[in-house]
């Protein structure tokens, strides 16, 4: 997860304008490592501890995963029967300022306390540029360019199922913020590694227009690890893919805002670029 620090004063302008993405520049990108326990208000945690643990072999939870790299994690969720969708920064290497190699990730379904349903490594991936590795720009990608998609060696929602996207428009999220507008998010949070837990009902703040994309501002409880978890919205029986969460503005008094990708940026582009 990136943890974006600003005073209040820069919050402020960045929250007052809709092209407040472009200034969204991470100070720090940060690992997410696996730590046993449950940290004490933990980065991305807002006001009380919402998150509940999930049964991993129970729909919607079973389509969503861990991406493993090295001792680091991330959440990404099932798209098609051999695609995932995650956050972009979870496969660029901080350390030696380049991409990963996609043989690097495991992606792992119905993990839970070192005992997991499947697993698959990556094939590939590709960034919202539209280009796959090696081939990339040798540069992190900005806030509202951090999604990607990655292919994997294994057909793994042909058994466990995936997720589609909610049909949802910026219209709708604007019209519901006055009533109050609430999400479902999930992940392998970092202090809680090992288990898959949900906010089932967190409140999204705001909808922003960024010059390439729109973005969400949410009070998930989401912090390192949840980088590349969905936010659902649940449509009559079904779960639908609304957001992706992929940020965390920290505040100077000590509270903090979610930042997602509102899924109108990338849901029409994917099928072709799962091609």
């Amino acid at each position: 997860m990136r943890l974006l620090h600003y005073s209040p004063k820069a919050l402020a302008i960045i929250i007052g304008f809709l092209a407040f993405a472009v200034l969204l520049q991470p100070s720090a990108l940060q690992a997410d490592m696996s730590v046993s326990g449950k940290a004490l208000q933990a980065p991305g945690i807002k006001g009380d501890d919402n998150r509940v643990r999930v049964n991993v072999a129970d729909y919607p939870w079973r389509t969503i995963g861990r991406l493993n790299r090295n001792g680091s994690h991330c959440t990404a969720v099932l798209i098609g029967p051999s695609t995932i969708l995650t956050a972009a920064h979870c496969f660029w290497d901080k350390r030696q300022r380049k991409w990963a190699v996609p043989s690097a990730y495991h992606f792992v379904l119905g993990y839970e306390k070192g005992a997991y349903r499947a697993h698959s490594k990556i094939d590939s991936y590709t960034l919202a540029s539209g280009k796959s590795f090696p081939d990339m720009d040798p540069e992190s990608p900005r806030v509202e360019e951090d999604w990607a998609i990655a292919r994997l060696r294994e057909p793994l929602g042909e058994k466990h199922g995936f997720l589609s996207f909610s049909g949802i428009t910026r219209e709708d999220v604007r019209a519901g913020l006055a009533t109050g507008f609430t999400v479902i998010q999930a992940g392998y949070s970092r202090d809680i590694a090992h288990m898959l837990t949900a906010d089932e009902n967190c409140r999204i703040d705001a909808i922003r227009r960024g010059p390439v994309g729109t973005m969400l501002l949410h009070q998930c409880d989401a912090t390192e690890g949840d980088s590349g978890s969905p936010l659902l919205l649940r449509e009559g029986e079904a779960y639908r893919i609304m957001g992706l969460h992929v940020a965390t503005i920290l505040r100077q008094e000590n509270t903090s805002e979610g930042v997602a990708l509102f899924a109108d940026g990338f849901r029409d582009r994917i099928p072709a670029l799962s091609k």
